[in-house]
């Protein structure tokens, strides 16, 4: 099974559920209904499992950066923006700060 290497270095065995409901959280900040977007909740936690099961261990940023941008994907397709600022909103509320793809920190 996989460990998360939490921010605070803590570890953790990866939890779909956990990021179930990560997304589910941006898709409800975002003033949308989860049911209406399970497809996308769906999709990206079987994408994150794919990228990350085959690892002994990933970090919390690692398994960010993939739904970001399967969230940043969908919105592309939908002609909206709204989940994953609604994601990278509550990043800014609470003070997390993780170096974006690129090299560019948020």
């Amino acid at each position: 099974m996989t460990d998360v290497i939490k921010r605070n270095g803590k570890r953790e065995q990866f939890s779909e559920q956990k990021v179930k409901n990560s997304i589910e959280s941006a898709i409800k900040d975002a003033g949308l209904n989860p049911q209406q977007k399970s497809g996308l909740i769906n999709n990206t936690v079987n994408d994150v499992k794919q990228q990350v099961m085959n690892k002994n261990e990933v970090r919390t940023n690692e398994i960010r950066d993939i739904v970001i941008d399967d969230l940043d994907q969908d919105e592309e397709q939908a002609g909206e923006t709204t989940v994953g600022q609604a994601w990278r909103n509550y990043e800014e509320e609470h003070g997390i700060i993780y170096e974006e793809k690129g090299g560019r920190r948020r």
